[in-house]
């Protein structure tokens, strides 16, 4: 590609980023990236995707839900899939002419009468070492890969990796809040039962813990409550009742 491609390429992508950093949150900014690849490279679908545990495909974000299930479904049913050889190889795989991909014979033939996916392109994600999945482009068209197609792929799947990141991050952010408010309270919360019914703090806690089994809340609501109002519920346990 010249300088003036990669010009128009680097024009065309300039606003992605900000683009992505709009929806916060893993999931909105994989389904983002999914929907946004479709328009903006012209492809008739595409994945996020990583690996379970068992060895099974998750899929993290899909353009069409429906085509995009019924492929890892063949994948986890045969082993094979360019996806899960990326996973594997940690690189890029090409696949131009997925009816006659002599690579993985049982796959290509259910996804021939299976899925109207004729041509694909994986890019693994990766950014500072963190793993983020399997960044997949494909289309109705055998062909549709060309080398201009794939050097934007390539920037796209870069943006990916980027989004996906930062919306991690803020995922654990949140995670890391929620915690520390939570705990926050319901260190609250056991200082106000301990003083109420003079109780070691071990004891203040348990009462909590019976109180939201026997009131069927969860533990972080029961315990907010008394943070919030100053207030104990009238059931006690029997064994700290006075």
């Amino acid at each position: 590609m010249n300088t003036i491609d990669s010009e128009h390429a680097g024009y065309r992508f300039a606003s992605l980023s900000w683009d992505l950093a709009q929806h916060p949150g893993t999931g909105p900014t994989a389904q983002r990236v999914v929907d946004l690849a479709v328009t903006t490279l012209g492809c008739s679908g595409a994945a996020v995707t990583t690996l379970r545990d068992n060895g099974r495909l998750r899929i993290i974000a899909a353009s069409d839900q429906a085509t995009i299930a019924a492929a890892a479904k063949i994948a986890d049913r045969t082993g094979q899939s360019a996806t899960k050889a990326v996973i594997a190889t940690k690189g890029t795989i090409v696949n131009n002419d997925v009816e006659n991909d002599p690579r993985w014979v049982q796959y290509r033939e259910l996804m021939t009468e299976q899925t109207s996916i004729r041509s694909t392109a994986s890019f693994y994600l990766i950014l500072g070492g963190v793993e983020l999945g399997v960044m997949g482009f494909y289309s109705a068209h055998k062909d549709f890969f060309t080398e201009e197609i794939l050097y934007d792929c390539s920037i796209y799947a870069d943006h990916a990796a980027v989004a996906l990141k930062n919306a991690g991050a803020d995922d654990r952010n949140d995670q890391l809040s929620m915690a520390v408010d939570t705990n926050r309270e319901i260190g609250i919360a056991v200082g106000i039962v301990m003083s109420r019914y003079k109780l070691t703090r071990d004891a203040a806690f348990d009462m909590l813990v019976v109180a939201s089994s026997h009131t069927n809340r969860k533990l972080r609501d029961v315990a907010a409550e008394i943070a919030a109002t100053g207030n104990v519920p009238a059931w006690r346990s029997k064994a700290h009742a006075s």
